[in-house]
């Protein structure tokens, strides 16, 4: 939420973008606490989806390429495997991910243009009716690129990074605990350009011509850069890296545990 805010406020060089006033802002004007959570039900519904297919996938093509050759893929083909499962995971995720994204940006529009959906359900319903069923996946494509960044920047660099840290620590909590930090970084790093562009898409209403702000993917990139600068491609980094680099740090050494659970030390 903090995060998606910060974008919308830096939207069009609208002036200083700052963690604090954010926070400030939804905690006095939109509730308390519950504004920091609006969207929660799309943002599970998104993470059941586009997280259990981005992992499942990169991991089931590892391993099925491992016992077939007798051989880990080298980075090339975990790039390959990372950026298809990213991009089969987030266009299935892509409605939810709309959903949320209305939700929280619903407190930047004027009270009469506020769309004030209850629930998830409700917000597909209300897009398919009012917008037609295909724009559940308005903003697909910098959800896509946004995905396949993150989940190269994420899994690559992790298994990478173990193979190599192996050697120096060994096979144990330091290499997993420092692998996965390292990967944090790299996917919020890798995954806040698109997800600047994929926030101000999904959000945008037309404008009083009836014109909608942005055309597509590279125009509203091109706009951000003239507006705002190269900079506000990562604005909110900060907030972005917590919560990415705690969820990966999380969900990697998770699906380590639950691997060597089920199937053993290899």
């Amino acid at each position: 939420m903090i995060k998606t805010r910060m974008q919308l406020k830096s939207e069009g060089g609208k002036g200083k973008v700052s963690i604090a006033g954010v926070i400030g802002k939804l905690y006095r004007e939109e509730g308390g606490f519950r504004a920091f959570y609006k969207g929660l039900g799309s943002a599970l519904m998104r993470q059941v989806i586009y997280a259990s297919l981005r992992l499942g996938l990169f991991y089931t093509a590892t391993d099925t390429y491992k016992e077939k050759f007798g051989k880990p893929l080298n980075a090339g083909g975990m790039a390959l495997a990372s950026l298809t499962a990213g991009a089969i995971g987030a266009f299935v995720a892509t409605p939810f991910d709309l959903a949320l994204i209305r939700f929280q940006a619903d407190g930047t529009l004027p009270a009469d243009q506020r769309r004030n959906y209850k629930n998830w359900f409700d917000a597909l319903a209300k897009i398919i009716r009012s917008e037609g069923f295909f724009n559940l996946w308005k903003g697909a494509l910098p959800t896509i690129v946004r995905a396949m960044s993150m989940n190269l920047g994420l899994l690559v660099s992790y298994e990478e990074c173990k193979m190599r840290l192996k050697r120096v620590l060994g096979d144990g909590y330091p290499t997993y605990i420092a692998s996965s930090f390292l990967a944090g970084f790299l996917c919020a790093f890798l995954g806040l350009p698109p997800d600047n562009m994929k926030t101000k898409i999904q959000k945008m209403k037309p404008g009083p011509d009836g014109k909608m702000p942005y055309s597509g993917f590279f125009n509203c990139a091109v706009k951000t850069f003239r507006n705002e600068g190269i900079l506000k491609f990562w604005v909110g980094f900060p907030i972005f890296y917590l919560r990415v680099g705690t969820h990966a740090m999380i969900i990697l050494l998770a699906t380590d545990a639950l691997k060597y659970l089920i199937r053993g030390r290899k």
